[in-house]
């Protein structure tokens, strides 16, 4: 009888573990639970729209003038270069990030082809290269030549490129 009622309770317990572990989420389930989500959310929304949205999200805007302008304060510095550059000054505009230096002197050779002659490289603690198309120590002139760059702008740029990179 306690043999009988010992295997019935064994019985029940694998019973048990059988159907929890049979019920785990997984890594796959909760990333496409996640990606449904994400479509719902965006239904309705244009392409361009939504990589406008993300790039308002991934640079903090400001007002000047009356004017929203993306503005993103970043401690770099100024990539020693041959010839040498003078250091970049308060206010640049980024118009390509890289983490590779190849990728990014490239991109700073054909904006100096284009008559850019005023653009810098730069380098955070993280090691991303920021391509400056321009540098001033004037907001008001950093705004202009970023609302020229946006309308033609001198090299292909990716989304939350331009921006004003100011440094502190």
């Amino acid at each position: 009888m306690i043999k009988k009622k010992f295997l019935l309770i064994i019985g029940c317990v694998l019973l048990l573990m059988a159907t929890v572990t049979s019920c785990k989420t997984t890594e796959e389930n909760y990333r496409k639970a996640y990606d449904a989500a994400i479509e719902k959310q965006n239904e309705g929304y244009t392409a361009d729209e939504l990589l406008g949205m993300a790039r308002e999200e991934a640079i903090p805007r400001t007002v000047f003038n009356g004017d929203s302008i993306p503005l993103k304060g970043v401690y770099v510095n100024t990539v020693k270069l041959d010839p040498p550059v003078e250091a970049a000054l308060r206010y640049n505009i980024i118009v390509a990030t890289f983490k590779q230096k190849f990728n990014a002197m490239s991109v700073l050779d054909r904006l100096r082809q284009k008559g850019y002659q005023d653009g810098r490289l730069l380098i955070d603690k993280d090691q991303t290269y920021y391509v400056a198309a321009y540098t001033t120590d004037s907001l008001g002139k950093a705004v202009e030549t970023l609302r020229e760059i946006e309308k033609s702008s001198p090299v292909a740029m990716k989304s939350p490129c331009p921006y004003i990179l100011r440094r502190p």
